[in-house]
């Protein structure tokens, strides 16, 4: 005789979400405060004026990063090859905080308020346009491949007015309001893809390409997790790399040209490269990594220009054979 079941047992109850650290939540607090603060600083000034405030601003962020800006310095110094306490490099970097700044308030300042299209056109330089179009004559769109040197959203711009249908794929960050991007690349009839959104963001890019537009996006973004990636070299660093734009170029069989920043003074100047060549036979990590190593070089080519001191690169450290090789 078989024993009459009892009442199921009581079910465990979900387990409360994670805390998140004490630091991590100051840290965030502070990066969302002075987002707000150079967000209002933007508002009371016209676009002639945002420059020279990104450049003061950077010049005290460097003068003031005593505890990060010397290993920073260091490492430079050891992908460079050059010796110890530069005074070379130190102006170098110099350079790169009051450059990345400045591109950081335009940025700000474009997206918060629609600027004249005119008037932004003077502020930028862009040769290979016809590099460009004739990638397009294909018909399978094209994927530009920046790095975070100077400010993309004017070549963006540029691209737009020059009647180059553009989306552009950004990363949401947590202390910006959340529509900053979407809402300020429509008011240059640019396409935002919030590349948080996963494999529906994949799935707009890939339309894109397939209606022959082009897609911006940045090499150099890398991924906090693993599992999203592998781990590349870049920059005498190895660091978890996103697969994204190798991937992507394959499923739309779409050409990859890489951008280089090439100057600041007196206007922002980029230039559009050929088609990266990639191998036929290889894997999408040997695509990436080559895309990668083209992206280094544009990166190396005019360095001061790159912004060393964000977290995606400063927080790893670098390659044992990068360190070794300072002797």
């Amino acid at each position: 005789m078989s024993t009459p079941a009892g009442p199921p047992p009581p079910s465990q109850p979900p387990s409360p979400p994670a805390r998140v650290p004490w630091a991590l939540r100051r840290e965030r607090a502070i990066d969302r405060a002075i987002f707000v603060l150079c967000r209002t600083l933007v508002r009371c000034l016209p676009f002639r004026c945002i420059r020279a405030l990104g450049f003061a601003v950077g010049e005290a962020r460097f003068r003031l990063n005593v505890r990060e800006r010397p290993r920073i310095q260091r490492e430079l110094e050891s992908l460079l090859g050059r010796p110890a306490g530069d005074p070379a490099t130190r102006a170098l970097l110099r350079t790169a905080y009051r450059t990345s700044d400045a591109a950081v308030f335009e940025i700000l300042k474009m997206f918060d308020r629609p600027q004249p299209v005119d008037m932004l056109l003077r502020h930028t330089d862009v040769a290979g346009l016809d590099t460009l179009r004739t990638a397009l004559e294909a018909g399978r769109g094209a994927i530009l491949l920046a790095g975070h040197s100077g400010n993309g959203a004017l070549l963006v711009v540029r691209l737009a007015a020059a009647g180059i249908p553009v989306s552009v794929v950004y990363h949401q960050a947590r202390m910006m309001d959340k529509a900053l991007f979407e809402d300020g690349l429509r008011f240059y009839d640019v396409e935002a893809i919030e590349a948080n959104t996963g494999l529906q963001a994949y799935g707009r890019m890939l339309g894109a390409l397939r209606r022959n537009q082009v897609v911006f996006m940045m090499a150099d973004q890398g991924v906090k997790k693993l599992k999203d990636g592998s781990v590349m070299r870049f920059l005498g660093k190895d660091m978890p790399m996103p697969h994204g734009p190798a991937q992507l170029a394959r499923h739309a069989r779409a050409p990859v040209l890489s951008v280089s920043a090439l100057d600041f003074q007196p206007t922002w100047r980029f230039e559009i490269r050929p088609a990266v060549p990639l191998d036929p036979g290889g894997s999408v990590g040997d695509d990436m990594a080559t895309l990668l190593r083209t992206t280094e070089q544009d990166v190396l080519r005019h360095p001061q220009l790159w912004s060393w001191h964000h977290r995606r690169w400063r927080y790893f450290p670098l390659a044992d054979d990068t360190a070794a090789a300072r002797g």
